[in-house]
């Protein structure tokens, strides 16, 4: 008897079993509802912020709608995706990662998010995918608009772009997009054949952190960041970089010490009399650190003579090189002399050790500390070699001036 229950029982179980395979629909959860509001466009939305100049806390009826141009698939960026429509972009900050993927055209309902800016850059804030967002459809295709780089301006923040016939510096290559291993981001530079950079942002949690950089020239899609208003790409995958085109000549050595380090790139310093140190700074406003020196310290002056010296620029396969720089100064006091060596040994007194040549270019001489550009140098008599340049600085016990150098960049 017992026996005969316990088989009934399977049999009972069986049939339910049956019975809920033939249903044809399953129950789920409901969407969530978001009432129908009126809408903004993202430029009405960035005049608004721009028009109150401060955080705006959105408790209207409102959405936006937009195409995700980037998400978070490739670790690039983190919580946070780009939104696009036909008037503008802007970053979208979320409170949990995940749920919104390129080419999902979405409806955003504002009521509850904030408006406000981070470094400059335009955000809608403490967005809920769950609670703000509706799908109105996937792979949405989004074309990305195909500029040049000195088209690209802080203006066009958070757009979808496309650059062709570009490279990554020749000094930076062999190097990887970021710091995979201690994830730590890194900026490289992209340059274009009329000398053109800008700067290429990567996290070092992106997929691809740890991919060497392509040597060769080509096209890319990125989105369009700033950092305060200095550019910054960002590109959406790896899969995205096409550089299977020939290098074309461009910049071989640059340095324009916004990292705040003298030092770094292979840069060095040498005292050959005193102790004045060449430093980092961005006093006076300036968006980036710039190198300075001055020899008046706590209230006097000191004799000096520091040179700032970079590392070795290959000049070997150079068809018409050029340096240039940004300059500026005050005070009276020795002007800043421009050292060139085709023997110098990268660690020596250079007062003692190596050839320098003194080489003419255009200084700032408006005082003031008013920013000149040198003009593009020739180094043609220098083709063929390995060069270092040097800023050499000297003061008196009675007399000095403040200098101040930005942007060195030799192309070739």
């Amino acid at each position: 008897m017992f026996r005969n229950r316990k088989l009934s029982a399977l049999v009972v179980l069986s049939l339910l079993f049956l019975a809920g395979s033939c249903k044809k629909e399953y129950d789920v959860p409901p969407l969530t509802e978001i009432p129908e509001t009126p809408t903004m466009t993202i430029a009405e939305l960035r005049a608004w912020q721009a028009g109150t100049g401060g955080i705006i806390s959105i408790d209207e009826e409102l959405s936006v709608y937009g195409t995700i141009t980037m998400d978070e698939t490739d670790g690039n960026i983190y919580k946070n995706v780009y939104l696009q429509d036909a008037s503008g972009a802007v970053n979208v900050r979320l409170l949990n990662g995940g749920g919104l993927y390129e080419g999902d055209s979405v409806r955003i309902y504002l009521k509850g998010t904030i408006l406000n800016k981070y470094n400059g850059v335009l955000q809608i804030d403490s967005v809920d995918v769950d609670q703000n967002v509706i799908k109105q459809e996937t792979n949405v295709g989004l074309a990305p608009n195909l500029v040049t780089i000195d088209m690209i301006t802080s203006l066009m923040e958070s757009q979808l772009i496309r650059l062709e016939n570009v490279q990554f510096i020749k000094p930076q290559l062999g190097g990887t997009f970021a710091d995979g291993e201690n994830l730590v981001s890194l900026d490289r530079i992209l340059e274009d054949a009329d000398g053109n950079t800008v700067k290429v942002r990567t996290s070092g949690y992106a997929a691809f952190a740890d991919e060497q950089l392509p040597s060769g020239s080509g096209s890319l899609v990125c989105i369009v960041n700033h950092f305060n208003g200095e550019v910054q790409l960002l590109i959406r995958s790896y899969d995205e970089i096409n550089f299977n085109e020939a290098r074309f000549p461009g910049l071989l050595m640059t340095k324009d010490f916004d990292d705040g380090d003298i030092y770094s790139d292979g840069w060095m310093t040498y005292n050959v009399l005193g102790d004045v140190p060449w430093s980092t700074s961005s006093a006076g406003g300036a968006p980036n650190d710039y190198a300075v020196i001055k020899n008046y310290i706590d209230g006097a002056f000191m004799a000096c003579e520091t040179w700032l010296i970079s590392p070795s620029i290959d000049l070997t396969a150079g068809e018409s090189p050029t340096l240039s720089f940004d300059n500026a100064y005050n005070y009276v006091g020795p002007t800043l002399q421009l050292m060139i060596s085709t023997d110098y040994d990268g660690a020596s007194n250079p007062a003692e050790q190596g050839t320098w040549t003194a080489v003419a270019f255009t200084k700032s001489d408006l005082g003031g500390f008013v920013w000149v550009n040198s003009g593009a140098i020739p180094l043609g008599a220098f083709i063929g070699t390995n060069v270092h340049i040097a800023f050499k600085y000297t003061g008196t016990a009675s007399s000095g001036s403040t200098w101040e150098v930005e942007n060195i960049a030799v192309r070739g």
